[in-house]
């Protein structure tokens, strides 16, 4: 894995379908673990943002992979920029429930997203 910038790229899609989650969870921290790639995923039941940390490359490579996955459609980035550290270092993926607000991975993702424009919100926040 190469010493490069430590880079966040937060994404949101559209489920195809019934996903297994558990199997989506399964493969996340399979790939995650072994790329040096940190985050979370939140799935409401038809819509999925997620939050991958880590270095540049992996990140990408790691992306390019989810835009080929059939389990999701509409995939649309709101969020990619360096960062000096990591959200959720702890976790090679965690999946969670976004109407779970005292959750503090939901916590720190929902203060990441306030950053963005105004009009990004809507996906976002109720």
């Amino acid at each position: 894995m190469q010493n490069d910038q430590l880079r966040q790229l937060i994404y949101h899609s559209q489920a195809v379908g019934r996903p297994d989650t558990s199997d989506v969870l399964a493969s996340s921290k399979r790939n995650n673990g072994m790329d040096g790639i940190t985050g979370l995923l939140l799935f409401d039941g038809k819509m999925y943002i997620q939050v991958l940390e880590g270095p540049a490359s992996s990140v990408e490579a790691a992306f390019a992979r989810i835009c080929t996955d059939s389990r999701h459609t509409n995939i649309t980035v709101i969020g990619d920029h360096e960062v000096d550290q990591r959200d959720f270092s702890y976790w090679s993926m965690e999946l969670r429930d976004p109407a779970n607000a005292s959750d503090d991975a939901s916590w720190r993702l929902r203060r990441r997203l306030e950053q963005f424009a105004p009009e990004l919100h809507h996906y976002f926040f109720d």
